[in-house]
C-alpha cells in the first residue's frame, strides 16, 4: 500500500484535521515539549535545539574526547581528504513510515548533532503534516549544506537515499556533495564475528557501555507516528524523539571509539580486532598495519585461523615494500607454525627461484606445498585442483631449470 492510500485510511472518518500545533497569533506552543512551531512559504514543522555541554556521557565516552583529536591520522576519513575539524561533522539520523527507498516512503523525523566551540547540538526537524514537507526540506538542506562532511550508520544505503528522493519529489535543489562517512561498515569490520548482529543498538551495548532506559524500538516509530496522525495522544511520539536522540549520540560514541582503536588509544579486546584494523590500515599506513599483525601472528596461543591471516598480510607487505629478508623469516616461521597451509611454501619457492637464483631450495619448496595439498585432499578438506595444476606447472618448469643448472 503506497504511503498516500495509508495515509487516506488514516484520516478518513475524522471531522478534524489532523492534531498540529495552531498556536495563537505569534506564538510558538507546540504538543511536544522543547519543539516550536516552524513557517515559511511552503509550509509549517515543528523543530527543536537541545545543547549539551561536552562534559556528557554516552556510555564509556563523553563528547569532549574528539575535539582536539588528529582527526586526519584517521582510516575513518577517505583517503586523499586532507585534515578536518570536528565542526566539519554532522552527525546524521533519521525516522520513517517504512523500510522502502523509493518516493512512498516519508521521512517524518530528521535528528542530526554537531560541534559548535565548547559544546555539542542536537536538532529535531519533525514533519506533523504530510503537506509542510516541503518547507522543512528547504530549511534541512540549507542547515546540511554548511557541513562538508556526513556520519551516519547504514545511511548510504538509505536514510542519504532516502533525504535525496524526497527532495527530488518537491524539485528542492540537492547540496553538493558531501564526504559520507558510514560507521556501519568499520563496525562489521571489527565486530561480525564477535556480536550477534552489527546493528546499532547491539554495537553501543557491547562495545560503547551505553544502556537505553524505556527505548522505543525503532520499529515501532511508524506505527506511532500514524496513530499520532490520526489524533491520538501526542505523548506516543515523545518515545521516537528520545530513540532518535540517542541514536545521535551513540553515533558520536561510536566515532568516537572507533577512532581512537584506530589510532592506538584504546588497544583491541580480541584477534578479530587486531586483524581488522591491520586490514583497515594496510593501504594508507603499512607500518602501522605491520604492527597490528604482529600483535596476532607473535603469539602461538592465539587461533590459527587469526595468526594465518596475519602471517599472510604481513608477508605481502612486507613483500611489497622490498623488505626481503623481512619477509623470508616471516613465510619460515608461517610455515612451520601452519603445518597444512601450502601458501608460505608457495611464496618461499618463488622467493628462491626469482630472487636468489636457488633451484634445488624452489623445487624442495614447491614440494612441500604439493604435499600439503594432497594431505588436504585425503583429510577431505577440498579437492584443490587448480592448485595442483599450477603446483605441477611449476614443478616441471623448476626441474627444467634444475637440469640446465647442471650444465
Amino acid at each position: 500500500m503506497s504511503l498516500r492510500d495509508r495515509l487516506r485510511m488514516h484520516f478518513k472518518d475524522q471531522k478534524k484535521p489532523a492534531p498540529v500545533s495552531e498556536p495563537p497569533a505569534g506564538g510558538t506552543e507546540t504538543p511536544f515539549p522543547g519543539f516550536i512551531r516552524r513557517e515559511q512559504g511552503r509550509g509549517a514543522y515543528l523543530y527543536r535545539r537541545k545543547v549539551y555541554p561536552l562534559e556528557k556521557r554516552m556510555g564509556i565516552h563523553s563528547l569532549g574526547e574528539l575535539p582536539g583529536s588528529p582527526m586526519g591520522a584517521s582510516p575513518l576519513w577517505p583517503e586523499g581528504i586532507g585534515e578536518r575539524a570536528v565542526e566539519d561533522l554532522l552527525f546524521f539520523d533519521t525516522e520513517t513510515t517504512g523500510l522502502g527507498t523509493g518516493a512512498g516512503n516519508l521521512i517524518f523525523l530528521y535528528g542530526v548533532g554537531y560541534y559548535r566551540k565548547d559544546y555539542f547540538i542536537v536538532e529535531h526537524f519533525f514533519l506533523p503534516r504530510v503537506e509542510g514537507e516541503p518547507a522543512l526540506l528547504e530549511d534541512f538542506l540549507e542547515l546540511v549544506s554548511s557541513f562538508s562532511v556526513v556520519v551516519s550508520y547504514n545511511g548510504k544505503a538509505f536514510d542519504w537515499n532516502q533525504l535525496k528522493t524526497r527532495a527530488t519529489v518537491h524539485r528542492i535543489p540537492w547540496v553538493e556533495e558531501k564526504i559520507h562517512c558510514d560507521l556501519l561498515y568499520p563496525s562489521r569490520r571489527l565486530w561480525r564475528e564477535l556480536l550477534p548482529s552489527c546493528r546499532l543498538q547491539e554495537v553501543e551495548a557491547a562495545r560503547l557501555g551505553v544502556e537505553r532506559l524505556d527505548d522505543v524500538p525503532g520499529h515501532l516509530a511508524p506505527e506511532l507516528y500514524f496513530d499520532y496522525l490520526k489524533g491520538g495522544d501526542p505523548a506516543g511520539m515523545d518515545g521516537v524523539f528520545r530513540h532518535n536522540e540517542q541514536d545521535v549520540l551513540s553515533l558520536v560514541s561510536l566515532w568516537i571509539h572507533l577512532h581512537h582503536l584506530s589510532t592506538g588509544k584504546i588497544q583491541p579486546t580480541h584477534p578479530a580486532e587486531w586483524l581488522a584494523l591491520g586490514n583497515w590500515w594496510r593501504e594508507r599506513d603499512p607500518e602501522r598495519a605491520l604492527t597490528r599483525y604482529s600483535q596476532i601472528h607473535t603469539r602461538p596461543e592465539l587461533p590459527l585461523r587469526y595468526r594465518r591471516e596475519a602471517f599472510r598480510g604481513s608477508s605481502s607487505l612486507l613483500k611489497r615494500q622490498g623488505e626481503w629478508e623481512a619477509a623470508l623469516r616471516l613465510w619460515t616461521a608461517w610455515m612451520e607454525e601452519d603445518r597444512l597451509n601450502p601458501e608460505p611454501c608457495v611464496e618461499l619457492s618463488k622467493h628462491f627461484e626469482h630472487r636468489t637464483g636457488e633451484m634445488n631450495r624452489a623445487y624442495q619448496m614447491a614440494q612441500e606445498a604439493k604435499g600439503r595439498l594432497l594431505e588436504r585432499r585425503r583429510r577431505g578438506q577440498g579437492k584443490h585442483g587448480k592448485e595442483l595444476d599450477a603446483l605441477n606447472h611449476r614443478l616441471r618448469r623448476l626441474e627444467e631449470k634444475r637440469i640446465r643448472c647442471l650444465f
